[in-house]
């Protein structure tokens, strides 16, 4: 028998628990062209921890857009289940004129105790507005393959005194009290199979672009097809709303058909009528979905994990390859065997909602790298 979530209340008395300045860790990470993702500073945490946490970052970032200044730049909230901690990451980009291309992405990424989740999300808008000043610092005087000047460290470092932000996220939350919904509901793929008849893979599609899921029936079935769906996310945390009554802003959220409706652009998965409304078809996902069938939860999350991570770690260098200026045969060459042509439609697809500025460099480079990858075989 499936329970109902468990309902945690949070209001101002719950910041009397934040992390401490030696309980938070730090990380800058950025490309490097010979070696890839690196982090080029960190604090509280070992260097090995911190080039795991640079590679997962700057590679599995989905949240890349533009702001109003059309600077490339994103955010998200990402477990690291090995490490036992949750990581913010604030992505954006800096001017490496020196460099082929021109620029380079970057990563300030703030780690706490995995246990911490909940403070996280209620501290992410703060960290938000203070990592953006701390990237304008080092758009300024960061220079690639040079150690970071002591001011550069310092203002990196005051990112870890998440006591700052306290007084401002107590006016925030004094007038009101937050209601957080929590589920130890396991997903299950027999069960998404079972429920969902038809275009299951468009709701697939909409949570690697992005794109919000509504999921629609009743609160307990609901539930399970939120925990179920969240497997085809194993590169990012996902905002979920189990259920709710109100319009909520989250990449899953669970309500009543009546209430879906007036999500504008959001994919609705009708689990009464066992279909998806609205959305894109999808090879991949259709191929994916198919391939999963008759296998063990087990084993269906493990694959899971394996071909999105592939197409994810393949959509990241393809929307970082379209940021650069200039791009040399050499450049195709060495990305090409990360590259599997017969899935470049979904590599394309995805890469364009990272990084939408670069949609019309993303397809004039697909073809060029799909006809050098035609040559190697990595996802055999």
């Amino acid at each position: 028998m499936f329970q109902k979530p468990q309902l945690l209340e949070i209001n101002k008395s719950g910041n009397e628990k934040l992390q401490d300045k030696n309980n938070v860790s730090i990380c800058f990470a950025t490309f490097d062209d010979t070696v890839g993702p690196i982090s080029a500073y960190h604090k509280h945490i070992d260097d090995v921890t911190a080039q795991d946490i640079a590679v997962k970052v700057m590679i599995g970032s989905l949240s890349l857009h533009t702001d109003n200044n059309s600077e490339l730049c994103g955010e998200s909230i990402i477990p690291f289940g090995k490490q036992n901690m949750i990581a913010f990451s604030y992505f954006f980009t800096i001017s490496a004129p020196k460099l082929r291309g021109g620029q380079r992405s970057c990563s300030l990424i703030i780690l706490m105790d995995a246990k911490d989740q909940l403070q996280m999300y209620r501290l992410a808008p703060f960290l938000s507005s203070q990592c953006k000043k701390v990237s304008n610092i080092i758009r300024d005087r960061y220079v690639f393959g040079k150690s970071l000047p002591n001011a550069m460290k310092q203002s990196i470092d005051s990112l870890l005194d998440v006591q700052s932000y306290k007084v401002e996220i107590e006016e925030f939350y004094a007038a009101r009290k937050i209601t957080i919904t929590k589920s130890k509901t396991k997903g299950s793929m027999q069960f998404l199979n079972k429920v969902v008849k038809k275009d299951l893979d468009k709701a697939i599609l909409a949570i690697l672009i992005g794109k919000p899921v509504v999921v629609t029936g009743d609160e307990v079935m609901t539930e399970v097809a939120i925990a179920s769906l969240e497997l085809f996310a194993p590169h990012k945390e996902l905002k979920k709303v189990f259920w709710t009554n109100q319009i909520v802003e989250a990449d899953l959220i669970g309500t009543q058909r009546n209430i879906a409706k007036a999500y504008d652009n959001a994919i609705i998965v009708d689990l009464l009528k066992g279909k998806t409304i609205g959305g894109e078809s999808s090879k991949f996902c259709k191929d994916l979905l198919n391939s999963l069938k008759g296998l063990a939860e087990r084993d269906v999350e493990e694959k899971v994990n394996e071909k999105i991570s592939e197409i994810i770690t393949s959509a990241s260098l393809l929307s970082e390859l379209a940021m650069r200026k200039e791009i040399t045969k050499g450049d195709i060459s060495n990305v090409a065997p990360m590259f599997n042509s017969e899935k470049m439609g979904i590599i394309v697809t995805i890469a364009k909602s990272m990084n939408p500025v670069s949609t019309g460099k993303i397809e004039y480079l697909a073809p060029i790298i799909a006809r050098e990858a035609s040559t190697y075989d990595v996802f055999a």
